[in-house]
């Protein structure tokens, strides 16, 4: 058994239990092309359940299979928890402050924690970055494919 490998399978297993768990918020009586909002959410649930439990079964196995040789030998401190921290902490507050902030600042918000995680100390400028990418994006969503995102719902927008 791999510990390690055993704990990422672990990991993937308890994300898709938050999918299925965030399922039960979600309404299922509208939707867009005859789908219910719970569409896409669902086959994501799934596909990580399905990738965690194989993963978990590999890890308790002796490891993940088919790993190039020149992946055999691991650099002494491979992962940067800290960095993973950013990243999460930015997706746990883009999902909760979305329906607040709207789409715009909290994917903004997003892209300066995925900076930071990935060691990027210039927030002002990825704040800068993560708007360029936004704001064309909300747009996109709104006037081209017709579908609304809070662009700022705390004043009305």
């Amino acid at each position: 058994m791999k510990p390690s490998h055993l704990a990422i399978g672990i990991a993937v297993l308890a994300i898709s239990l938050f999918f299925f768990l965030g399922l039960s918020g979600i309404s299922g009586e509208e939707g867009y092309a005859g789908l219910s909002p719970r569409f896409a959410p669902t086959l994501v649930a799934i596909g990580l359940a399905v990738c965690g439990a194989l993963l978990t079964w590999q890890g308790v196995r002796g490891g993940f299979r088919n790993m190039p040789e020149e992946d055999a030998e691991l650099p002494s401190a491979p992962h940067n928890f800290k960095g993973f921290l950013w990243v999460s902490a930015g997706l746990v507050l883009n999902m909760a402050l979305i329906g607040t902030l709207g789409f715009v600042l909290s994917s903004t918000l997003l892209m300066v924690c995925v900076a930071r995680g990935y060691g990027s100390r210039r927030i002002v400028r990825d704040a800068i970055i993560g708007l360029c990418i936004t704001v064309p994006m909300w747009a996109l969503f709104e006037f081209l494919l017709g579908i609304n995102l809070p662009l700022l719902p705390i004043a009305g927008f």
